[in-house]
């Protein structure tokens, strides 16, 4: 009897036993499955994600703007930065001025928004978006606003701290490097170098003061070598590692043709010092809905602080000396009385031969926006002219004649502002005389 007991205990027990492992199995695998379910559907719609972007993305490039993209029987919408009419106006500009090649760029300062990204190619006699998108362009003397904000960011100097030079500023000559003085030396702040993109003082400020590492930082916080944006298939801008000392001048000035940028890019360069040394990476996707209206993929701005505050601002005047009496002066003087009143413009220009497309490019990257005693971040613009042959139109022309636009049609704030400065007229108190 008692071996009896002693069986059926031992039988219980193995089946119990073996119950629970057969419930802790299928538990595990239960689990293992879900997981594999729930990371096959988020990799699914990752995927499926990428694919409307891609899409998306060739779309725009062949200049086409689709509201509703297909995927497996389902619509999904597409919502987009850029400003229609202002994007008419850009797109009219270049028809009718017509260089080989031309791209403009206008950005939000205030949100990091593409409100208009056009290209022209001249010989197809067609809109060429790419243009806009694509980092086969030197940067030319555009690149002087990362060295000034690598020499500024080390405390040592300011924008009116001056430097001597021989020769002619627009070459970059070895023996122009060295330190050397005689009766045809020349004396220049800093500030007056970047407004007539002065070369040999920013190459010998760049071996003196500069480090190739300290340089390629800098230039890394600017967005080179990086992704910029989210939804559209961005090129890195490049900048390479300096070999040599006078391969760090040639790069600290832009007299090369290594250091390549997208009209894009150049327009953020801007944006960045508009908005006090904050870089707002630039969306011109802004999410994407399904059939039922929900969002399946939102483009959120991404901020990153690049400068100081003391550097941005030192930055700023240089900037807008170059359009108050440097190399982009015609922008300040064409511009219309008010708006030159009421306006806060900086820039940067450059000018280099080569690239893809071949050619001179013209370039001007610049920022425009209300004076102090208003919130408003105002615009950035980027204006890449290619030519051949011969000139046709200059950058800052197509840059002014978008800044008169943007103020008067799209946010006329100028009207504001000077509503705001006018004084109040007083009414007269008639009086009768008795």
């Amino acid at each position: 009897m008692r071996h009896n007991i002693k069986s059926m205990d031992y039988k219980s027990i193995r089946n119990n036993i073996l119950t629970f492992l057969i419930f802790t199995g299928c538990l595990s695998l239960l689990k293992l499955t879900s997981a594999y379910v729930v990371k096959k559907t988020i990799s699914s719609n990752k995927d499926k994600i990428q694919i409307i972007k891609h899409r998306v993305n060739n779309r725009v490039i062949n200049n086409q703007w689709p509201k509703k993209i297909g995927f497996k029987d389902n619509d999904y919408s597409i919502s987009y930065t850029r400003d229609e009419k202002l994007d008419r106006y850009v797109q009219k500009l270049l028809k009718r001025y017509r260089s080989d090649y031309s791209s403009i760029i206008v950005i939000d300062n205030n949100t990091g928004n593409i409100l208009s990204a056009v290209g022209y190619d001249k010989s197809e006699r067609a809109m060429a978006n790419h243009l806009a998108f694509s980092t086969t362009h030197p940067s030319a003397s555009l690149f002087k606003i990362i060295t000034s904000a690598t020499l500024l960011g080390q405390g040592k100097i300011n924008n009116k701290t001056s430097f001597s030079y021989r020769g002619r500023g627009t070459t970059l000559y070895r023996y122009q490097l060295k330190r050397k003085r005689d009766r045809w030396t020349r004396i220049q702040t800093l500030e007056n170098a970047f407004a007539h993109s002065n070369n040999v003082i920013f190459g010998k400020a760049a071996i003196s003061r500069i480090t190739g590492p300290g340089i390629y930082q800098m230039a890394s916080k600017f967005g080179f070598n990086k992704r910029l944006m989210g939804g559209m298939n961005l090129s890195a801008s490049t900048f390479k590692m300096p070999t040599d000392q006078y391969h760090l001048a040639e790069l600290a000035t832009g007299f090369n043709k290594q250091t390549l940028i997208s009209p894009v890019h150049a327009a953020v360069l801007s944006s960045i010092v508009a908005n006090d040394g904050v870089l707002k990476n630039p969306r011109l996707i802004k999410d994407i809905h399904n059939e039922q209206g929900k969002a399946i993929w939102k483009n959120n701005t991404a901020t990153t602080q690049v400068l100081s505050g003391s550097v941005s601002a030192q930055l700023k005047k240089m900037m807008e000396l170059v359009v108050k009496k440097g190399t982009a002066r015609s922008v300040n003087r064409g511009l219309r009385r008010k708006m030159r009143k009421n306006l806060k413009i900086g820039g940067k220009t450059g000018s280099i031969t080569g690239g893809i497309p071949y050619g001179k490019r013209d370039w001007l990257t610049l920022f425009a926006m209300p004076k102090e005693g208003f919130e408003d971040k105002g615009i950035s613009i980027a204006v890449m002219n290619i030519n051949v042959k011969k000139w046709y139109v200059k950058s800052s022309f197509l840059a002014k004649k978008v800044i008169e636009y943007y103020f008067k049609e799209i946010k006329p704030m100028v009207k504001k502002l000077s509503r705001e400065n006018s004084p109040v007229k007083k009414t007269p108190i008639l009086t009768t005389v008795i």
